[in-house]
């Protein structure tokens, strides 16, 4: 009698974990708080599971997911990530790719709507642009929203982009922070591949600040972080279902190595506001061997870097200036 009720409860278990998966995403407008890890990839597995179609003219419904009350940033998260990416000292405000870190949760929320047309597992990101209006402290709390812009757009190797906006406002309403990510969902019947600059233009004349050893873990040790666990990230096992023989950085770990590479040698931003942007150019296999680079010499915008390890390719292009 045991097993049967055993057996009973196992099949009532799993019936009720499929109907759950099955049903469609439940995101809230607005939230009191960062949603749970648990919330969060239940509602990824939900979007990941529907069926959905890319509408034929790319034109979306607007999406948008905030945070009603002001969020500190964790210290122990933010002491993590200063050590995971490379900074040498404690810097005086927050880095432009840090509140990333914080936030990005909130975009894969909006990124599991039910009115969000794509799956996300196995994208990949384009390029970055963060900016902010005035130093920000790292005991400040902001207030953060994410949209999605809902005019998709096909790129000329057929994948659709994705505009990402999520800004943090601070205690006086003042939007201090604002960060536009490109997010690349891949079609599997396009080219795959990064390439360097088709400009034609002479690149430029580099100055090496650091050399850098990214371990195979890399991946995990930043999604545990941001969380931002993707498939892609994680390990070979995983990241062989989208077509990449070993896990693959995240994009944004990378900058964020760059940013305190330049903080190390003494290269922040000089006046507010600021931008820091940069344009991915190939994924990266973990482990490897990378370079990031400075030149100086750029004006007025400091043009910066991140390099295969003979510095033969273009891994992330970087650009900090102020406005």
């Amino acid at each position: 009698m045991l097993p049967l009720l055993i057996g009973v409860a196992g099949a009532v278990s799993v019936l009720g974990l499929v109907i759950t998966l099955r049903c469609p995403p439940d995101v809230p407008a607005e939230l009191p708080g960062w949603p749970s890890l648990g919330f969060l990839y239940l509602q990824l597995l939900r979007s990941a599971l529907s069926r959905k179609k890319a509408p034929a003219d790319l034109k979306g419904k607007p999406i948008q997911v905030k945070l009603t009350a002001p969020a500190a940033f964790s210290t122990s998260r933010y002491a993590a990530f200063l050590k995971l990416v490379g900074y040498k000292a404690v810097p005086q405000q927050v880095p432009f790719s840090y509140p990333f870190v914080e936030s990005f949760r909130l975009s894969m929320l909006a990124m599991s709507h039910r009115d969000f047309p794509f799956n996300v597992l196995g994208a990949v990101l384009a390029r970055n642009s963060s900016s902010m209006s005035r130093p920000i402290r790292s005991d400040e709390a902001l207030t953060y929203t994410a949209s999605v812009d809902p005019n998709y757009v096909r790129n000329e190797k057929g994948h659709i982009e994705i505009h990402i906006v999520c800004t943090g406002t601070d205690s006086k309403g003042d939007q201090v922070w604002v960060n536009s990510l490109t997010v690349i969902v891949i079609n599997p019947k396009a080219k795959r591949g990064g390439g360097g600059s088709k400009t034609g233009e002479a690149p430029p004349t580099w100055q090496l600040l650091a050399n850098l050893s990214v371990p195979g873990n890399a991946g995990r040790a930043y999604g545990a972080l941001s969380g931002d666990r993707n498939p892609i990230h994680l390990s070979s096992l995983t990241s062989r279902l989208f077509g990449f023989k070993r896990p693959i950085a995240h994009a944004m770990y990378l900058v964020a190595c760059l940013e305190a590479e330049l903080a190390n040698a003494g290269y922040t931003a000089k006046a507010y506001p600021a931008v820091f942007e940069t344009e991915f150019k190939r994924p990266t296999p973990l482990p490897a061997k990378l370079q990031a680079v400075v030149s100086p010499a750029a004006q007025p915008a400091l043009q910066c870097a991140v390099l295969t390890g003979h510095a033969e390719k273009d891994v992330i292009l970087g650009r900090l200036y102020s406005k």
